[in-house]
């Protein structure tokens, strides 16, 4: 009996234990910001390796053991919850946002980092805080709204370069551009065009600003140095958005506007009556000047006679209103974003459409982007990035090209007609502006595949390798006819060009990376090498003598030349950094990166690019216990480091090279060689490049030293970092002697200093319900000096802009104007201590382009479901070179126009001007007087915006789960002493010619109208 007891009793024990091991618990997991459910929370079972995530809805179901188990509950930015199964069938959880610890997450090197714990120098740029902005490309998001981040814009042609630079100009003749990373691939930057049309174009216009989700600025050594060799200049990285577990969500974004110059032109420049009028009067000055007065006849006995007997019946053109178009823009973007625990999924389309505010110029980008992540296993992670875009161009001669539409609309004077009597356009000398806004024929098209794939492998906990494998193929295509209605293509019936440049570019990375906590202590270590290459090929087809104008391709020439090239360069690296962290509140970096580059000689090919950093949270310190409630956060930080530099140089720049040329025929005339080692139609080589193996890297060693401050919870934060950068061993062309048969030898020689300061502000002022406002402003100054230089040296036409020991790039060499004598009309100089003045000696520098400040600021307004932005961009203290009065103030000797400053002109005793009396003696060829240098500080209104959002209860009507009308304004205004076009403008992107103007084309003051979408 007791044993049919004890067996019966076993039995049923057994049926409730395994009663108990099949019991399932399901529920949802909400919050207050996801009351439909929180996809992707994690669910374990404490103690245990069962663990599950929710659905899209929020909903999960989990096996437990015994009425003892513990659900443990966990998403990233909120509170961990535990809770007891017990009896419970079903539980609902409701999330609570961790406050406390919920801190923001900033992209760095290979990583990612909470910014409480960041020992670097880093700004972040939010893709929504700059999203439906009508921009081309995303380096344009960088302006005024990243300190230390100096960004301007070449031109107002679309697509055109930009000038970007992070904590100063670090190189000479070297390349002072950022390294560009984008999800993970450094990509190739270069203008690789083969033609400039004045002004380069820029690559990061290939990209969609729409896709992106943040972009960080690494400034400070610690930051750059895991990037090494590519990061003397920094760094911008720049992350795409990706996929969420959840419910699809679709996005789609249209606008559509206008564009004119914010500035008249008009303004300018004179009129065809005024320029006669102004010639005259520089003829009775002249004739004065050599014969005594007007009465007495010239060395041939005849009386003085005006040039133009009638100025008021003088022809009018308006050339301006020639050339000039009302731009249109517009954009269509398309999204689609979601997934589930395993796939998550981001894909986009772009198409953007931008016309030039001077004709034909235009500029056409439709893009795709594919975002994917897949969980093959919980320990298996394996995605992809890739974008494909195809832009084209139609472009206008700008900057200083001599024959651009512009340029020549500014030289032509205004009493000159458009057209001959016969039709043909009038051409007493350079090109006729309006052909040149008509019958340019040019056309580029840019191929460009940016793609990655990856696998990430958690070895163990935390524990993860990461092999990633990347691409850059960029394919150009250029086609250029010059008509026979065109000055170049008249006498020889028609002349084309065309070119099809590659660059491909390959990376392959593999990271391994290990984070652990020890109780207090976090640690986290990263080791990883890289390989790079990048090939370059470019093939070129000229042609001359066509049929007519409707035949243009080279096939139809009957004359013809080609001819191709190719190089590659490559980097092999390693590198490695540590993070450790002791009581989160005492902070250490270390970063060693080491790379080889084919571009120097064997014995200094590696370059090795160390850094340390070290960060302390006082306000996690018990002395700060009495000052929480108004002091929220506080921590200082400090870095050293050293990071190098090896563009701007050829790819085989350390080696003796000989070059390969054939004779036959060129454009430059019949039978003539196209090199100078060939002999007739022989062919032949000739060295020309002395070798150098003693070349190695460009280096930049920066200190840092800032401080993180926020008040009351963190409504008001402040930033302020100081550093010192100094570049030695600049690459540089250094003469040699003219024996050796060559001019000058790329050499290590020189240095350079980068000091200066930063400050950025965050304030939410207002937090209400319904009233929402955010401001944030940031100011940022940078010295540049020329420490050592081998020799002084002129750059630009007429050498305007000199490089001298002791002096900041980009200073400009004049004659110093002192001002106008009010008796005479003529101007004083500064003879620097002589008696006379001498314009072969008495020349100096005076001012540099470099801004001594520069900013922005940005103001977001919410009201109920009303949105308001506006954001200023300034610059102070820089010099700008209004080149184009070198030409347009003259004293009537020269065949082009007359700027409005003219009629400033001294014309009698007694007049206070700075604009001297017309007369030759005054504007001789060999002056190049400092009145032509100007402020160029300016206060831009650069983008504003209103939008409505729909209340959802009429969207939902028809399906839209969010709509947003929106009205944005670029440009807007402009407060500025300048004269010229655009203060913002260079006729050269390079690092020795900044701050000139001369005919370029101004930024478009824009204005759209828009609506985002989203189901």
């Amino acid at each position: 009996m007791r044993k049919a007891l004890l067996t019966s009793c076993m039995l049923l024990l057994a049926v409730i234990s395994v009663y108990a091991q099949s019991r399932t618990v399901t529920g949802r997991v909400t919050s207050e910001e996801e009351p439909e459910g929180i996809p992707g929370v994690n669910i374990l079972v404490k103690g245990t390796g069962i663990g599950t995530t929710t659905d899209l809805d929020g909903q999960f179901s989990i096996s437990v053991n015994s009425a003892d188990d513990v659900l443990v509950f966990s998403f990233v930015g909120y509170n961990r919850q535990e809770i007891r199964v017990a009896n419970q069938s079903s539980i609902n959880v409701n999330m609570v946002p961790d406050t406390e610890n919920l801190s923001e997450v900033i992209v760095v090197g290979y990583g990612e980092q909470d910014r409480r714990t960041l020992t670097s120098s880093i700004s972040s740029i939010k893709g929504k805080d700059v999203e439906n902005l009508p921009i081309t490309s995303p380096d344009q998001l960088l302006q005024g709204r990243a300190p230390g981040v100096v960004v301007n814009t070449e031109s107002g042609e679309p697509g055109g370069g930009m000038n970007i630079r992070i904590r100063g100009t670090t190189s000479i003749t070297g390349n002072s551009d950022p390294l560009y990373v984008i999800d993970g691939v450094p990509i190739i930057s270069d203008n690789i065009a083969a033609t400039t049309f004045g002004q380069p174009v820029n690559p990061l216009a290939d990209l969609n600003p729409a896709d992106i989700e943040s972009m960080e600025i690494l400034k400070d050594a610690s930051a750059t140095a895991i990037y090494g060799a590519r990061a003397a200049n920094g760094v911008v990285l720049i992350t795409t958005k990706r996929g969420k577990a959840g419910k699809p969500v679709v996005n789609i974004t249209m606008y559509g506007g206008i564009s004119e110059p914010w500035r008249n032109p008009n303004d300018l420049r004179v009129d065809g009556p005024t320029f006669e009028r102004l010639q005259n009067e520089a003829s009775r000055n002249n004739w004065i000047d050599r014969y005594g007065s007007l009465d007495a006849p010239n060395s041939s006995g005849q009386p003085y006679a005006a040039p133009f007997p009638n100025p008021d019946g003088a022809i009018d053109t308006n050339w301006f209103d020639e050339i000039f178009q009302t731009g249109s823009i517009r954009s269509l973007d398309a999204s689609v974003a979601g997934g589930d625990e395993r796939i998550k999924y981001f894909v986009s389309a772009n198409n953007f459409y931008q016309e030039g505010l001077v004709r034909p110029s235009e500029f056409e980008r439709s893009s795709a982007r594919m975002n994917l992540d897949f969980m093959v296993t919980p320990s298996l992670k394996i995605g992809t990035s890739a974008t494909y875009s195809v832009n084209t161009r139609d472009r206008a001669l700008n900057g200083n090209a001599i024959e651009g539409a512009l340029s020549t609309a500014f030289f032509y004077p205004s009493n000159y007609p458009i057209y001959n009597e016969d039709g043909s356009y009038h051409r007493p000398f350079w090109e006729n502006p309006v052909a040149v806004a008509n019958e340019t024929d040019y056309l580029m098209k840019t191929t460009r595949i940016i793609g990655s794939v990856f696998a990430d492998w958690e070895i163990t906990d935390g524990l993860v390798f990461r092999s990633t494998w990347s691409i850059d193929n960029n394919l150009v295509e250029e086609d250029r006819y010059f008509n026979t209605f065109l000055a170049a293509g008249e006498a020889i019936n028609g002349s084309a060009q065309s070119y099809v440049t590659r660059s491909n570019n390959w990376i392959n990375e593999n990271v391994l990376t290990y984070q652990k906590n020890f109780g207090e202590h976090n640690i986290n270590l990263l080791l990883g090498n890289t390989l790079q290459e990048n090939q370059f090929l470019r093939t070129q087809a000229m042609g001359q003598g066509f049929p007519s104008n409707s035949f243009k391709r080279i096939e139809s020439a009957a004359v013809k030349n080609s001819s191709s090239t190719g190089t590659s360069w490559g980097i092999a690296s390693f590198f490695t950094r540590v993070n450790y962290g002791y009581k989160g509140k005492y902070l250490f970096t270390a970063n060693m990166r080491a790379d080889a580059s084919s571009r120097f000689g064997a014995d200094n090919r590696w370059g090795y690019f160390p850094s340390v950093a070290g960060a302390w949270r006082m306000i996690d310190e018990g002395f700060m216990e009495s000052i929480r409630g108004t002091v929220s956060d506080m921590k200082i930080r400090a870095s050293y480091g050293i990071t190098g530099n090896q563009g701007g140089i050829g790819d085989f720049q350390a080696l003796g090279l000989w070059g390969g040329m054939r004779g036959g025929l060129n454009l430059g005339g019949v039978g003539q060689p196209t090199g100078p080692a060939s002999y007739v139609d022989a062919p032949g080589i000739a060295p020309n490049q002395l070798a150098n193996p003693d070349l190695r890297w460009e280096t930049t060693a920066q200190f840092n030293i800032g401080f993180d401050v926020g008040l009351w919870n963190d409504r008001l934060t402040l930033t302020f970092d100081y550093y010192d950068k100094q570049t030695k061993d600049l690459l540089l062309n250094v003469p040699v002697p003219k024996s050796l048969g060559f001019s000058v030898l790329t050499q290590n020689f020189g240095e350079m200093e980068n000091r200066g300061f930063e400050l950025g502000i965050n304030a939410s002022i207002i937090e209400k319900e319904n009233f929402t406002w955010t401001s944030s402003f940031n100011v940022s100054r940078n010295n540049n000096l020329v420490k050592r230089l081998a020799f002084p040296f002129t750059t630009f036409t007429r050498d305007y802009v000199r490089v001298e020991e002791g002096y900041p790039m980009n200073s400009f060499w004049v004659h110093v104007q002192e001002g106008v004598d009010p008796q005479t009309g003529d101007i004083i100089w500064d003879t620097m201590g002589d008696e006379e003045f001498n314009p072969n000696i008495h020349r100096q520098i005076f001012g540099t382009a470099i801004p001594r400040y520069v900013g922005g600021w940005t103001n977001m307004v919410n009201y109920k479901n009303w949105d308001f932005m506006v954001f200023f961009q300034f610059s102070e203290g820089g010099n700008i070179l209004n080149y184009g009065r070198y030409f347009f103030e003259h004293g009537g000797d020269r065949t082009t126009g007359y700027s409005a400053q003219q009629l400033d002109r001294w014309q009698q005793p007694g007049d206070i001007t700075d604009i001297p009396r017309m007369s030759s003696r005054n504007y001789s060829a060999d002056l190049r007087p400092s009145r032509h240098v100007e402020d160029g500080s300016f206060l831009r209104l650069k983008n504003t915006s209103i939008g409505y959002t729909i209340p959802s209860p009429i969207t939902s009507r028809v399906g839209v789960g969010r709509a947003r009308l929106y009205a944005a304004a670029q440009n807007l205004i402009t407060w500025t002493n300048y004269t010229g076009l655009d203060p913002e403008v260079s006729t050269s992107p390079s690092n020795l010619v900044a701050g000139v103007d001369i005919a370029v084309m101004p930024q478009p003051r824009t204005y759209t109208l828009g609506i985002n979408l989203t189901f």
